[in-house]
């Protein structure tokens, strides 16, 4: 961030400056957990689920906080106390959520000529973030979402990262209800926006493809005449999707950036030929999966309609590698069993796109894929499970082992259904780590997928790391869905 006084920050955010100076200035980062609080910093202190920061502010001071923003009064505190919102929420609407953004949007005016891209979608959104974060920096220096940071609280912390260097600023955008977008576009108006897809996530909370197609166009309405939409050519709801701005589709052909003659390699990496305007580009990815081609495509759109070369794009996404942990994270362990750890999140449409990839990359192995259940499904729950059930079967998948009770239709579906591979069924994690020790052998190719609330990456690190009894969970650090 940029340094800022204490009263520049009262004005933006609509504040009260308590027991401070008003002139001194915030020359560190703007800070969220008190724990991670250096020299020059502003703490905010926001009421979580579990903690309420309210309780550490004394903490953040005593650490070098000059200052922090609090919807509560705290006696001998520096405060910028504020109060538009509910402050008894845990939510985004609570004061001190509020402020977050405000400050957001006022450090982004400060900077405006910072070029900003917002993505979403029902999948990939992780991904593309990664490949814009490498094609960005060919421009120049880019700020990019930790994880998953695509919320009111994470959303912010991402944009407070920049400062006068900063050229290019990626946004992840994820909504868990209608109005959640435009709120992340009011707070930073993208110049480019990308919607990668309309799936089935979180369908459960919106009750309707026809309002997650809602909810996730926001992206693309918040846009003006000189604005760019990137949007995907194959997508059956691409007619639906309706912008001010420019469009540019992508897709694998009839788009005006698209995908030619796409093989995939033993691993299940792609290697296409980039098209745009007349002009084509070797591209080989190293991130895995076939799904991973339009993914690139709508990062490659971003950059050829800005006005990079080709090649240049083209030998970028050729070397981008994956760096969101749980992400189709493929490993080798000790005893050269390949683990596909895609345990990050799960959905109808990337569950299939997982397991026709443990297929590829298993062609000439046994394939092995332990599975949870994949949640916000509502009344459609049974039927998408057994669509998973039926492509195990169909894909001729070796060994499944399913987990958790809301995942028991998939093994109902392929023991009712002659599946001729072997299937067990566990509970919980620790009963599934014991029985994929018992059941993994040797040159195994193993998919760990479900929705992220499952826990599955507990037994994907278990089998990285030889069912060590030392293992610890690595703690996820994503925030928002």
């Amino acid at each position: 961030m940029i340094p800022l006084t204490l009263e520049e920050i009262s004005v933006a955010i609509n504040a009260a400056s308590l027991n401070l100076d008003s002139n001194l200035k915030v020359t560190g980062k703007v800070v969220i957990d008190s724990r991670k609080v250096s020299q020059g910093d502003l703490f905010v202190a926001i009421n979580g689920e579990n903690v309420d920061g309210h309780d550490f502010c004394h903490e953040a001071i005593n650490k070098g906080a000059i200052a922090v923003i609090s919807s509560k009064e705290i006696v001998g505190i520096p405060t910028l106390l504020v109060k538009e919102g509910n402050a008894a929420s845990k939510n985004v609407d609570q004061p001190t959520v509020i402020a977050l953004g405000k400050l957001a949007t006022y450090l982004l005016m400060k900077l405006p000529n910072i070029f900003k891209i917002a993505v979403t979608g029902s999948s990939g959104k992780t991904t593309t973030k990664d490949l814009l974060f490498d094609l960005g920096n060919l421009i120049g220096p880019t700020v990019a979402p930790v994880g998953s940071y695509n919320n009111e609280i994470g959303m912010p912390q991402t944009i407070l990262e920049c400062d006068e260097k900063t050229k290019v600023l990626i946004l992840e955008m994820g909504a868990r209800e209608v109005g959640n977008i435009k709120k992340l576009c009011q707070i930073a108006k993208p110049d480019t926006s990308i919607l990668l897809n309309i799936g089935s996530a979180h369908i459960e909370i919106f009750g309707s493809r026809e309002l997650i197609l809602k909810t996730k166009s926001e992206i693309i309405e918040c846009l003006n005449a000189e604005d760019v939409a990137v949007l995907n050519h194959e997508d059956e709801t691409f007619s639906k999707q309706k912008t001010k701005a420019k469009v540019v589709s992508f897709g694998l052909s009839g788009a005006d950036v698209s995908a030619k003659n796409v093989v995939l390699n033993d691993k299940a990496q792609a290697s296409y030929e980039l098209e745009f305007d007349g002009k084509v580009s070797q591209v080989n990815l190293k991130i895995v999966g076939a799904h991973q081609v339009s993914n690139s495509l709508a990062a490659a759109a971003v950059f050829l309609k800005k006005g990079l070369d080709i090649d240049l794009v083209a030998k970028t996404l050729s070397n981008s590698v994956a760096k969101s942990k749980w992400r189709m994270q493929v490993e080798v362990n000790s005893k050269n069993i390949t683990v596909i750890n895609d345990s990050y999140n799960a959905n109808p449409e990337s569950m299939k796109a997982a397991i026709r990839t443990l297929k590829q990359v298993g062609a000439d192995k046994k394939t092995f894929i332990i599975v949870g259940e994949m949640l916000e499904l509502g009344s459609d729950s049974k039927q998408m499970h057994e669509e998973v059930a039926d492509l195990i079967q169909k894909l001729d998948v070796k060994k499944t082992l399913v987990v958790g009770n809301g995942a028991k239709i998939i093994s109902d579906y392929l023991s009712n259904n002659a599946y001729k591979g072997r299937l067990e069924f566990c509970m919980d994690i620790d009963s599934a780590i014991s029985k994929t020790k018992e059941m993994v052998e040797i040159n195994d190719v193993v998919l760990v997928k479900a929705s992220r609330a499952i826990g599955l990456e507990r037994v994907a690190n278990a089998l990285m790391n030889d069912f060590s009894e030392n293992l610890t969970n690595t703690n996820n650090q994503e925030v928002g869905p």
